[in-house]
C-alpha cells in the first residue's frame, strides 16, 4: 500500500514585488502535512527532507515535480502538491512564476502549470490520486483552466484529482490561504469530520479569508463532482472534540451517522436516564435511527447541549464478521486511554472479554461512572453474539461494578434465525418513534455436501463485478481493500490499487469505505435493503466464493487487516463452499490470540462438524482433539487429559492406531501429563509413542523426531539428565538430516544439548555455545516467541551455575517484563522467573 507524499513549493519571481509571507507560509503548510499525527505525509522528493522547495528556477521546479510524480507512480502513492507565491495568466493560460521566470509570462520562460501537470499525469499514471493546493496571484484562473483542460487527460487516465485554491481571478498577495490552511490543519475544527477534506476546508478558509473566493474542483476520473474522493483527505482532525475517537475504527461511521444530526427528545431521554444512574439503557428502534442516536452520544459537538462533553468512555460499532476477541481488544484500547489505571490482565484461563475488560474493571478502585456504548450486537455471527451477550450480562449483574453503565442499541427482529434479541432484565428501554422494519436479508442458506474431504475450487468467475462481490461479502462485514484488490485482479478487474480506488470512487453512491486512503481501508456495500434481495443459495455464488477465498489467502500473507478478516471469516467461507476440511485447516492455521477463545471456538466447531459429518468422521475427531488441546492451553490440563483419554479409543478405532492424528492425540496426552508434573506417566507415553511413530511413519518423519525429543526431555524431568543428553546427542544428526539445520525442532534439540552439557559436563566452552545459541534464536524467533523465552531462561540458569549470579539476575530482570506481557502474570514460567529472582536477587 502506497504512502502519502507531499511537496510544497514557494516561489517569488525576481521581476515582481517581494512576498513578505514567504517562505514562512510554505514551511507551515509543509510542517502540518508532514506531521505524522496530522497530515501523515512524507516528503515526495527525498532530498527535500523538509518537504519544501524554496524559490526554484524553472528547471529546478520541473525536476522536483518529475521526481514527485515518478515516485508517487512507482509506489502507487497519493501526491499532495502545494504551490504558493507568484502566478499570473495570459490568454487564459495560467503560469506559476519561478525565480527566473519572464514577466509578462509566456511558455518559453514561464512555467505553464496545467499543461505540465497534464503531461506528468499521462506519463506517471499509477499515482493514487492527486491534490493541488494553489495559493498564488490570480490562482483562480488555474482552477477554471483545470476544469477545461485537465478534465480530458484526467478522464482518460481515470485519475482522482482535486484542486483547492482561494483567489478566483483576484490578487492573493497576503498568503491568507496558506497561513489559514496550516492553522486549520494544526488546530482542527469540531464541526468538521474525523478527517479534513478539501470540500470542508473550502468553506472554512472562505471565512478566514473574506477578501478571496475559495474554489474547489474534484474529478472522479471522468466528470467534475461536488465532493472529492474520501481517500484524498488532507489531515486528521486535531480538534479536541475528535480526540476521544482518535484511532477508533468507528470514527468515520460516527461521522457519517451524525452528518446533519439534530438533537431529539429520545437523545435527551437517554442522557437523562444515564445521568440518573441507570445501569443499562437500551435504544430500541429503526437501525439507522438508533445507531445515529448512539453516534451522537459519542460526538457531543453535534448534539448541542444535550450531551455533556466526554459523556462516553468507550464506544463500539460492531460489524458482521468481527470476533468477540477483536471487540474486547478495541474496548480495552479505548478504556486504557480514557480510564486512569486501566490495564489488561493476561491470564490464559480467562476469556478475551474477561481479561481485556471485566477483570481490569474489577481491579479499579473507582466510584465515578464508566460509560460504555455498543451498537450492532445483533449483526454479529450467532456464536460471537451469544458470547458477547453473556459477557455483558455478567458485567451488568456484578454488584461490585454498579458504577459501570451500558448503553446498547437493540433490534426487535434479529437478522439471524433461531436466536433472541439481546435483552437485559431490569433495564430501561428508550423507544424511538420510527417503526422497526424487519431486515430483508439473512445469512446464506448452506447446502451441505456431506463430505469431509477438501472440495476442488469451482470454476472461477471470469468477469469482475464489484457490486456483486460486495453484495455477497456484506454478510461478513466490510471487506479489506487488499482482499478486494486480490479478488479483482484474479477475476479480470483492476489489478493495481490506484485503479481499483478510481473505480470505487465512481461507485461512491453504492459503497462506503471506512479508513479510506489508509492501510486499514475497508469497503462495504451501502443501502443493502434498497439495492439487493435475499441471498437464498450459496451454490449460485460458488465462483465468487472461489475467487474470494483465494484473495483472502493471498492478501493475508502480508496485510494485517486481511489477516484479521481471515481469522474471523475464512473458515466460515470455506464451510459455505462445502470445503469442510479446508474450513478446519483454516481454524488450525489462523488461531485467535486468547487460549480460552480458541477453546470456545473449537467447541463450537466440534459440535458443528459432528452434526454435519458424524461424530466418528476424521474431521470431527480433529476438531475434538483441537478442543482438548486448547482446553489444556487455557489452564485446565486435567480436563484436557480427560478429553484426550475419551477421544483416543475413538481415533484408534476409526482412524487406526498408526494414523498421524491418533499419534498426535497421544503426543498431546503426554504433554498434558507433563503439565501436571506427572513426569513418570508422561515418559511412558512418549516412550511408546516414539516406538510406534518409528514403526508407523518412519525414522525421518517429524512426528517421530518430535516424539524422540519429548522422550528425552521427559528423562530430564524425571531426573536422568545424562540419559537426556545421550538421547538428544543421538537424535540431533537424524533431525538435521530429516528436517534441515534451520528447523525449529532442531533448534530445540540443540538448546537442550547445550543446557544439559552445561549442567552435567560443565566445560567452560558450553556456556559460550549457549550464548551463541541464544543470539541465533533471538534473531530467528524474536524476543517475544515463547520458545525463545525458554532458551533465555535456561541461559540465565546456566550463568548462575557457573558462578555468574549478577549476570544471571540481569538476564532474568530483562526477561520478566517480556514474559509477563507474552505469557501473563499467572503462567508457570513467569512464576519460575519470579522465584529465581527472589532467590538470587
Amino acid at each position: 500500500m502506497g504512502e502519502r507524499l507531499a511537496l510544497v513549493i514557494a516561489s517569488q519571481c525576481d521581476s515582481l514585488n517581494l512576498l513578505s509571507f514567504l517562505p514562512k507560509a510554505a514551511h507551515e503548510v509543509a510542517e502540518a502535512l508532514l506531521d505524522p499525527e496530522i497530515g501523515a505525509c512524507v516528503p515526495a522528493v527525498p532530498s527535500l527532507d523538509t518537504g519544501t522547495l524554496i524559490d526554484p528556477t524553472m528547471v529546478e521546479l520541473d525536476d522536483a515535480l518529475v521526481d514527485a510524480f515518478e515516485r508517487a507512480s512507482d509506489t502507487e502513492s497519493t501526491l499532495f502538491l502545494a504551490l504558493v507565491g507568484h502566478g499570473d495568466y495570459a490568454n487564459d493560460d495560467f503560469y506559476f512564476l519561478t525565480r527566473d521566470a519572464q514577466y509578462p509570462p509566456d511558455s518559453r520562460k514561464s512555467y505553464l502549470l496545467a499543461q505540465r501537470i497534464k503531461e506528468l499525469l499521462s506519463r506517471y499514471s499509477l499515482l493514487d490520486g492527486l491534490v493541488i493546493l494553489l495559493d498564488t496571484c490570480h490562482a483562480g484562473i488555474a482552477a477554471v483552466q483545470a476544469a477545461e483542460r485537465w478534465s480530458r487527460i484526467v478522464g482518460a487516465a481515470g485519475k482522482r484529482f482535486e484542486v483547492l485554491t482561494a483567489s478566483d481571478d483576484r490578487t492573493a498577495a497576503n498568503g491568507c490561504f496558506s497561513l489559514s490552511l496550516a492553522k486549520i490543519l494544526r488546530s482542527g475544527d469540531p464541526e468538521l469530520g474525523e478527517r479534513l477534506r478539501c470540500p470542508d476546508l473550502k468553506r472554512v478558509i472562505s471565512g478566514h479569508c473574506p477578501a478571496q473566493t475559495a474554489v474547489h474542483l474534484a474529478f472522479d476520473g471522468t466528470w467534475l463532482t461536488p465532493k472529492g474522493d474520501e481517500g484524498l483527505w488532507l489531515a486528521r482532525n486535531a480538534s479536541e472534540a475528535w480526540q476521544p475517537l482518535r484511532g477508533n475504527p468507528a470514527a468515520e461511521e460516527i461521522e457519517r451517522l451524525t452528518e446533519g444530526y439534530r438533537p431529539t427528545r429520545e437523545l435527551r431521554d437517554v442522557v437523562s436516564q444515564v445521568l440518573g444512574g441507570a445501569r443499562c439503557v437500551q435504544i430500541l428502534g429503526d437501525r439507522q435511527e438508533a445507531s445515529s442516536l448512539l453516534a451522537a452520544l459519542a460526538r457531543p459537538a453535534v448534539a448541542g447541549r444535550s450531551v455533556p462533553l466526554d459523556f462516553l468512555d468507550a464506544v463500539l460499532f460492531a460489524t458482521p464478521g468481527q470476533t468477540v476477541e477483536q471487540l474486547a481488544g478495541e474496548l480495552a484500547r479505548q478504556l486504557a486511554r480514557s480510564v486512569p489505571g486501566f490495564t489488561e490482565v493476561n491470564r490464559p484461563d480467562l476469556s478475551a472479554f474477561d481479561r481485556s475488560v471485566l477483570e481490569p474493571l474489577r481491579a479499579l478502585d473507582r466510584d465515578e461512572p464508566i460509560r460504555i456504548a455498543i451498537d450492532g450486537i445483533a449483526r454479529l455471527a450467532r456464536f460471537d453474539r451469544e458470547r458477547l451477550r453473556d459477557s455483558l450480562l455478567e458485567l451488568v449483574h456484578d454488584a461490585s461494578l454498579d458504577w459501570i453503565q451500558l448503553i446498547l442499541t437493540i433490534e426487535a427482529v434479529d437478522p439471524w434465525p433461531h436466536s433472541s434479541v439481546v435483552i437485559f432484565p431490569d433495564n430501561l428501554v428508550v423507544r424511538l418513534p420510527a417503526e422497526v422494519e424487519p431486515p430483508t436479508i439473512g445469512p446464506p442458506v448452506i447446502t451441505d455436501r456431506g463430505t469431509s474431504e477438501p472440495v476442488a475450487e469451482e470454476e472461477e468467475v471470469t468477469e469482475f463485478d464489484l457490486l456483486e462481490l460486495l453484495r455477497f461479502t456484506k454478510l461478513l462485514g466490510p471487506l479489506p481493500v487488499a482482499v478486494l484488490l486480490a479478488a479483482s485482479a484474479r477475476s479480470g478487474g483492476p489489478d493495481r490499487l490506484p485503479i481499483l480506488r478510481d473505480e470505487l470512487f465512481t461507485q461512491r453512491d453504492n459503497v462506503v469505505r471506512p479508513g479510506a486512503g489508509t492501510p486499514d481501508e475497508h469497503v462495504e456495500l451501502l443501502g443493502l435493503r434498497a439495492r439487493i434481495g435475499h441471498i437464498t443459495r450459496v451454490g449460485d455464488y460458488q465462483g465468487t466464493l472461489a475467487v474470494l477465498l483465494h484473495a483472502i489467502g493471498e492478501a493475508a500473507e502480508e496485510d494485517l487487516p486481511s489477516q484479521r478478516y481471515a481469522i474471523a471469516n475464512e473458515a466460515e467461507l470455506y464451510w459455505m463452499a462445502g470445503r469442510k476440511a479446508d474450513a478446519v485447516h483454516s481454524l488450525e492455521t489462523r488461531e485467535l490470540g486468547v487460549p480460552v477463545e480458541n477453546r470456545e471456538r473449537w467447541a463450537h466447531w466440534a459440535a458443528r462438524v459432528a452434526d454435519s459429518v458424524g461424530e466418528d468422521d476424521r474431521l470431527a475427531i480433529i476438531c475434538r482433539a483441537r478442543h482438548a488441546t486448547w482446553t489444556g492451553k487455557a489452564g485446565d490440563p486435567a480436563l484436557a487429559i480427560d478429553r484426550f483419554q475419551q477421544l483416543l479409543p475413538v481415533a484408534e478405532r476409526e482412524l487406526g492406531p498408526d494414523d498421524p492424528e491418533t499419534l498426535s492425540i497421544r503426543n498431546n496426552l503426554g504433554w498434558q501429563l507433563w503439565e501436571l508434573n506427572r513426569f513418570d506417566e508422561a515418559r511412558e507415553v512418549f516412550r511408546e509413542l516414539a516406538r510406534d511413530s518409528h514403526e508407523a511413519l518412519g525414522p525421518a518423519h517429524v512426528e517421530t523426531i518430535h516424539a524422540r525429543h519429548l522422550l528425552a526431555v521427559a528423562e530430564g524431568k524425571c531426573g536422568d539428565g545424562p540419559e537426556l543428553l545421550r538421547q538428544e546427542r543421538e537424535l540431533l544428526p537424524d533431525a538435521i538430516e530429516a528436517l534441515g539445520k534451520d528447523h525449529e525442532l532442531v533448534a530445540k534439540i540443540e538448546h537442550n544439548i547445550v543446557f544439559w552439557s552445561t549442567e552435567i559436563d560443565a566445560p567452560p566452552p558450553a556456556l559460550h555455545e549457549h550464548r551463541r545459541l541464544l543470539g541465533q534464536e533471538r534473531a530467528r524467533l524474536g524476543e517475544r516467541h515463547p520458545d525463545f523465552l525458554d532458551i533465555w531462561f535456561t541461559y540465565a540458569l546456566a550463568l548462575h551455575r557457573h558462578g555468574q549470579s549478577g549476570a544471571a539476575v540481569a538476564e532474568l530482570r530483562a526477561l520478566l517484563p517480556i514474559s509477563l506481557e507474552v505469557r501473563g502474570e499467572h503462567h508457570g514460567e513467569t512464576a519460575k522467573i519470579r522465584a529465581k529472582l527472589a532467590a538470587w536477587g
